[in-house]
């Protein structure tokens, strides 16, 4: 698919508004200046009119009332002109008078505006009736009514009008460039912390997670929330990556020693002749073992499930009962340890979690209370509602945790005494999955312990929302 690039269309954009811009202002500003010089036109017209008026005079012949006097004339020699009585009569007129001139519109006590067209040039023209008075002094004067028609080539007008469009359009040219250079600038340089952010998410790979948002983006309100939400996103991606490849690493460890212990066993049962108890006691050394692979292998998967699968909101359990199922099917392996189990569960509101993941939260941590207590020792657990969350609490005064520990204890496959994982048959996986139960219910998990007084552990968990 071919990319098109954000800042060239941006500043295509800008410049096609500007031109927009500039190419309406220029015709407004034309037919504005045609508009203005028309009108000035049509008022030189008049006022020339009217000067052709002023020439009228009382004529010599007895015939003739009134002529126009040329001496009193001084007219631009492209100018035509004629002047008629209401008989229609031509008074007298210009030495070329074309035939359009006085084919204008009559009939108008108002002085009418037209244009014609002679010998190849177009004229502006005017026609108006007007009076001259003649002899004022002799009582009030002689009122003479006439027609006047007036004309002047309008070559000039729109040779002028040509040369007002060509500065408007020169000027337009000229500003559009400045303000299109300058917009450039300013364009590339507001976009230049987008262009960063891009460059810096484009060099982010499988083998690069380095995300570091420039100061700039973070300024700009419109860029941080982006690139605040890449950094986390891609924080959590690195996070779940690492801990894929870890829980890869460490099961492969786990299980090439697991199956370095089995086939040594079946090597040693091969070596020599055995009886057929030795060859018995062999094999269930060889079915234990193969029962710890089976348990590791089913505790990663659920460990993978609880990481991958996002909860569902709907659904709950009941903490209580689940302390309660579980301490009774561990009570035969207490009374087997000599270790006084106690359960003081109230009743409570229902969590946000899975019933099977309420039980393997609980089986988890009372099963590594009873494993790290001696013959005599006691472990509790108590489920009560704590500021309105549910509070689940195991005690035990086992052996407890050493200090340099305890910031590893949910490390998977960490194990505090490795010499003690084979008899207890722990791999090291049972508080990585308490812990992403309780992460993925939006809850808290905290330890504390001493070495020879005991461990104590307390989980947090939201009440499950009502239907």
């Amino acid at each position: 698919m071919k990319r098109s690039s954000l800042t060239r269309q941006l500043i295509g954009g800008v410049l096609l508004a500007e031109l927009i811009c500039a190419a309406v202002f220029s015709f407004v500003a034309v037919g504005h200046e045609m508009h203005g010089r028309r009108r000035a036109f049509d008022v030189m017209l008049r006022g020339r009119a009217d000067s052709l008026l002023g020439a009228v005079q009382d004529a010599e012949d007895p015939d003739d009332n009134v002529v126009v006097d040329p001496t009193e004339l001084v007219l631009p020699r492209q100018d035509v002109y004629a002047v008629l009585n209401p008989a229609g009569r031509v008074l007298g007129q210009s030495p070329v008078a074309p035939p359009g001139l006085l084919s204008g519109p009559s009939g108008s006590n108002r002085p009418t505006y037209f244009s014609f067209k002679a010998n190849g040039t177009w004229y502006g023209a005017i026609r108006f009736d007007g009076v001259r008075v003649i002899d004022r002094d002799d009582k009030g004067g002689l009122r003479r009514p006439v027609t006047v028609f007036y004309a002047s080539p309008t070559r000039d007008l729109w040779h002028e009008a040509v040369e007002a469009v060509r500065f408007y359009v020169a000027a337009g040219a000229l500003l559009l460039a400045i303000t299109g250079i300058a917009l450039v600038w300013f364009l590339r340089r507001r976009l230049s912390p987008l262009q960063e952010l891009a460059a810096i998410a484009g060099r982010v790979s499988v083998h690069s997670w380095e995300f570091v948002p420039p100061g700039a983006v973070l300024r700009t309100s419109e860029l941080a929330p982006i690139a605040l939400s890449i950094e986390e996103l891609l924080k959590g991606l690195r996070q779940s990556f690492e801990r894929q490849r870890q829980l890869t690493g460490d099961a492969a460890h786990e299980l090439k020693t697991s199956i370095a212990v089995l086939k040594s066993s079946l090597q040693l049962l091969s070596m020599n002749p055995r009886t057929a108890e030795q060859y018995e006691a062999g094999l269930e050394g060889l079915l234990l073992d193969t029962e710890r692979m089976e348990d590791l292998a089913s505790r990663m998967l659920a460990l993978a499930r609880l990481e991958e699968a996002p909860a569902e909101p709907s659904e709950s359990s009941d903490l209580q009962a689940a302390v309660h199922a579980v301490a009774e099917r561990l009570r035969p392996l207490a009374a087997l340890k000599q270790v006084v189990l106690e359960v003081s569960a109230e009743e409570t509101d229902k969590v946000a979690m899975q019933a099977d993941d309420a039980e393997v939260l609980c089986s988890n941590l009372l099963m590594n209370a009873l494993q790290h207590s001696a013959p005599g020792g006691h472990v509790s657990a108590t489920v009560h509602i704590h500021n309105g969350v549910t509070e689940l609490r195991v005690v035990d005064d086992g052996e407890g945790i050493p200090e340099a520990a305890l910031p590893h204890v949910f490390e998977r496959f960490y194990r505090a005494d490795r010499s003690r994982s084979r008899n207890s048959g722990g791999a090291g996986l049972g508080l990585s999955i308490c812990k992403a139960i309780i992460e993925r219910s939006n809850g808290t998990i905290h330890i504390q312990s001493a070495v020879g007084k005991g461990t104590q552990v307390w989980v947090t968990l939201p009440v499950a929302p009502t239907p």
